[in-house]
C-alpha cells in the first residue's frame, strides 16, 4: 500500500499555469518519491506508478464543491475551531473547479473519490487534506503545550505565512515547517537518489535546501509544494495506520476534509460539528 500527498495547482490562475507536487510514501511512512506533475493528466499518471498495491492519496485542495457561492459547510466548522479552511465556490472558479478534472484523471486511472476509507483498508482511493490545518495540528502536538484549553492554544498558534508576503517572511515560515516535519514520528523523508537541485524534476532533498530570501518566489513556490504534498502524504498516511488519531469532517458530495486529530482536538471539532450540523467521524 502507498500513500501519495498531492499539492495541485488548484486556486484560479494557477491550474495550467503552476506546477502541482506529488510525493509518494511507502507503508512505514517512509519517503519513495517527489514529482512535479504540470496537469491533471500527469498527477494521474504518476499516482498509478504507485498503484499497483494500492494507494491512498491525500488531495489538498477543494474535491466537492456543491455551492454556488459563499462557503462550504465544512469550512465554517473548521473556522470555528480556528483550523485554516479553504474558501470555495463553483462561482470563484467560473465553471468547472479543477479538481473535478483531477477526479475524473484519477477516475481514469482506477482510482476512486471517498470521503472515509477505512484504517487498514487497501484500496485505491482520493480523499480531500487540507495540509494548512494539518500543519497547525503537527505544530501544537510538537510543541508539548498543555496550558489552557486547545481552543485558546489554537486561536494562539502561529500562522505559517509562506505562501504570501516578502521573501524573508516566506523564507522563515518554509524553514519552521520544514523542522516540524522532520520532527514528526511516523515520517522518514530520507532516501536513496534524493537531490538538493530545486529544479529537478524528482526527487528533491527538502533537508538539503538552503530556504534564504534570496531564492525567487517562484523557486519558494517549489518549495511550498514540496512541504503542502508532504503533508498531505502524512495526513493519510497516519489515518491508514489507525494510530495517533484523525477525523473526517463532512461526507460525500457535500464535502469531507481529513484530519490528523488527537482526542482532545477531535472532541473540539465534534462539537463544532454538532453545532452546525455537520457529520463527522
Amino acid at each position: 500500500m502507498r500513500f501519495a500527498g498531492c499539492a495541485p495547482a488548484w486556486r484560479p490562475g494557477e491550474a495550467g499555469k503552476k506546477p502541482s507536487c506529488l510525493v509518494v510514501l511507502d507503508g512505514r511512512g517512509g519517503l519513495i518519491s517527489n514529482s512535479f506533475p504540470e496537469d491533471a493528466r500527469q498527477i494521474a499518471g504518476a499516482v498509478a506508478e504507485h498503484a499497483e498495491e494500492g494507494i491512498l492519496v491525500g488531495v489538498d485542495a477543494p474535491l466537492a464543491v456543491p455551492n454556488e457561492r459563499g462557503t462550504r459547510s465544512i469550512e465554517r466548522v473548521l473556522a470555528r475551531v480556528s483550523l485554516p479552511a479553504y474558501s470555495a465556490s463553483r462561482r470563484m472558479f467560473k465553471g468547472r473547479p479543477f479538481a473535478e478534472e483531477l477526479l475524473a484523471e484519477l477516475q481514469r486511472v482506477g482510482v476512486e473519490y471517498t470521503d472515509y476509507p477505512l484504517p487498514g483498508q487497501e484500496g485505491r482511493w482520493a480523499v480531500e487534506v487540507n495540509s494548512a490545518a494539518a500543519l497547525r495540528v503537527l505544530a501544537l502536538e510538537r510543541s508539548g503545550e498543555r496550558n489552557g484549553g486547545l481552543d485558546r492554544r489554537i486561536k494562539e498558534a502561529p500562522e505559517f505565512r509562506y505562501r504570501k508576503g516578502n521573501k524573508e517572511g516566506r523564507a522563515a515560515a518554509l524553514r519552521e515547517a520544514i523542522s516540524i516535519l522532520w520532527d514528526t514520528p511516523g515520517l522518514r523523508l530520507r532516501t536513496g537518489g534524493l537531490t538538493d537541485d530545486l529544479g529537478s524534476e524528482e526527487n528533491v532533498d527538502l533537508s538539503r535546501l538552503e530556504v534564504t530570501p534570496q531564492l525567487s518566489h517562484a523557486e519558494l513556490d517549489r518549495i511550498v509544494g514540496l512541504v503542502e504534498a508532504t503533508l498531505a502524504a502524512y495526513t493519510v498516511h497516519r489515518h491508514w495506520r489507525g494510530r495517533d488519531g484523525s477525523m473526517v469532517v463532512g461526507s460525500g458530495r457535500e464535502g469531507a476534509v481529513m484530519l490528523p486529530a488527537g482526542r482532545e482536538l477531535y472532541s473540539l471539532v465534534a462539537a463544532g460539528c454538532r453545532e452546525e450540523g455537520i457529520p463527522y467521524v
